[in-house]
């Protein structure tokens, strides 16, 4: 009778230390349809993912350390799911961290922190919430950045203020700065999400008033030479903006600033003489938007948003215009359609490939050949996107 009882108690032992313990899958499918004119070798009409958000899924979990201490972890891979392939870089490119979480101390995590590096938290004041078309696409992805090799605190909230930092390391026993290798730090190189990448760091305070929300973050990135030697990419931004609600409303507001002093042709891939005339590689761009977002029903969420960037050494300015609707079908389905009209100053050719596939810019992509879907210099584009996302 005595060994049932100790057996029984440890059955229950174990039953209540799983019960402390989660493991959650979960992710969310994004297709759709696209338009898009005004690229150099064409217009395109086809299919989309990810036009209101990236497809992704993921295992999350947590287990209860008592005292209020929680440790926690995540694995996130990005999905294109029109073909089945991997983004960001590497299978769990997303994520891949392991932390401490408490109310009173707040939450410390290590890992890949991938598209949580800092500067992604910018969505927060972006009309179009990083959809298609957004805050990323006039500085060519900046606000896309990656990091491995990561450490991030985020403090708890105090009167409304909270603080989160980042540092990534490169692992590299030469240079602190700098990458060990071409597979060092998982990051964002021209064209390629997932190549190396130098020293990243930032810091972010946020200020939440109930209809008042102030942001603030600093972030930068290095290349793997440790140099800021693309505005659009290893660079310092400073980004500052807010947003305000009243009834159905939500307006919102932003600036941000990069700047890269190392900037040259070799950083942005560029080869001499594929400028125009009197065009150099920029070393810094001041980026502004406001937008607006109306609430017409539980179901029905109409945004709208204004961008405009100006890019030094002669590169010109671009200003974007968009438009976009979302239905709710379900707590976790969800139809969409985004508007978006880009026009360039004469040398200026920013498109609205946000740097994913296109170049990140200043390059000479001009006249008719396949791949070449940034403007040419002085032109603009149109795009639509409209698609269906559900979550699970």
């Amino acid at each position: 009778m005595k060994k049932s009882l100790v057996g029984l108690s440890i059955l229950a032992l174990a039953a209540g230390a799983h019960a402390q313990s989660s493991v959650t899958l979960y992710g969310r499918i994004d297709n759709g349809f696209t338009y898009w004119s005004g690229r150099a070798d064409g217009h395109l009409v086809g299919m989309e993912t990810a036009g209101f958000g990236e497809s992704w899924w993921g295992i999350t979990g947590a287990e209860d350390l008592g005292g209020g201490t929680k440790a926690i972890f995540k694995l996130e891979s990005g999905l294109n799911t029109l073909n089945g392939g991997v983004n960001n870089g590497s299978f769990f490119g997303r994520h891949a961290y392991v932390g401490l979480t408490n109310d009173k101390f707040g939450t410390f995590k290590m890992g890949n922190l991938g598209a949580g590096e800092i500067q992604q938290d910018s969505w927060d004041i972006d009309p179009q919430l990083m959809e298609a078309y957004s805050i990323s696409e006039l500085v060519r992805g900046r606000n896309y950045p990656q990091a491995g090799n990561g450490l991030e605190y985020t403090s708890p909230t105090f009167g409304g203020l909270t603080l989160k930092g980042q540092y990534d390391l490169t692992n590299n026993p030469n240079g602190w700065n700098t990458a060990a290798s071409s597979s060092g730090i998982s990051g964002s190189g021209p064209n390629q999400l997932g190549g190396a990448q130098g020293r990243t760091d930032g810091i972010k305070a946020m200020y939440n008033a109930g209809d008042l929300e102030l942001l603030a973050i600093y972030d930068e990135t290095r290349d793997p030479n440790g140099r800021f030697s693309n505005v659009y990419v290893n660079s310092r931004s400073v980004l500052a903006g807010g947003t305000y609600v009243w009834g159905p409303f939500k307006a919102f507001v932003g600036y941000q600033h990069l700047s890269a002093p190392d900037a040259s042709l070799a950083g942005y891939g560029v080869a001499a003489g594929t400028l125009p005339s009197g065009v150099s590689v920029p070393t810094a761009v001041d980026h502004e938007w406001l937008g607006l977002q109306y609430t017409a029903s539980p179901f029905l969420n109409v945004t709208s948003g204004v961008y405009h960037a100006n890019a030094n050494k002669g590169n010109g300015n671009a200003t974007m215009y968009t438009l976009g609707a979302s239905y709710n079908l379900s707590k976790r389905t969800l139809l969409y359609t985004e508007l978006a009209y880009l026009h360039n100053s004469s040398t200026s050719n920013i498109g609205l490939g946000n740097g994913y596939a296109d170049p990140y810019g200043p390059n000479g992509n001009q006249g008719g050949s396949a791949g070449n879907i940034a403007p040419n210099y002085g032109h603009s584009q149109f795009g639509m996107v409209s698609g269906i996302m559900t979550t699970f």
